[in-house]
């Protein structure tokens, strides 16, 4: 299956691997981009840049248009910082991505999760797909990606479909964070 695709978090480092992917298989991709350097960055991976960010629903809308799928890898990752910053980036932004992609038409929606929306303070062990989000998680980017992925499950239906991923720990190439070169 090849189409149209719209990213957002395509400047980061999942969601450049993502378009690099996507274009490798012959998908046509769009990317939120919010700065003239994510723009760029998308552009080198082959998508083309939409200017806007996830405060916007209608730019995300206008980005998503004709779009069959919507790959919403943009979250706040900080490694500090006040619960503000969490909320807006990792909640209202989902919420916004869900709004746009839905008004624009998109069938199907991946999120981008992570494993760290099952933890409240305590190991995960021997968990899988049904073990509960923890929105109450003291720590604020678990429990507000809990609180996205909620979101993204809510709103699926007949015509719009979604989809959560989890990946834990992922590294590579053009990594800045796990090991920067």
């Amino acid at each position: 299956m090849t189409g149209t695709a719209f990213v957002t978090g395509g400047s980061g480092f999942i969601g450049g691997h993502l378009i690099d992917r996507l274009v490798t298989e012959g998908w046509r991709v769009r990317a939120l981009a919010r700065s003239e350097s994510s723009a760029a960055a998308v552009a080198e991976h082959g998508a083309e840049a939409v200017r806007g960010d996830l405060d916007s629903p209608d730019a995300i809308a206008a980005g998503a248009a004709g779009c069959s799928v919507a790959f919403h890898a943009a979250a706040a990752v900080l490694e500090w910082g006040p619960r503000e910053e969490y909320v807006k980036g990792n909640v209202t932004g989902t919420e916004n991505a869900l709004a746009g992609c839905r008004s624009a038409g998109v069938r199907r929606f991946v999120h981008v999760g992570t494993e760290a929306a099952l933890m409240a303070g305590q190991p995960l062990v021997n968990v899988d797909e049904t073990a509960p989000l923890r929105p109450d998680s003291p720590a604020n980017y678990p429990s507000t990606k809990a609180m996205a992925e909620q979101l993204v499950r809510a709103a699926a239906g007949a015509d719009f479909e979604t989809v959560v991923i989890r990946p834990r720990l992922v590294w590579g190439p053009r990594d800045t964070t796990i090991r920067p070169a």
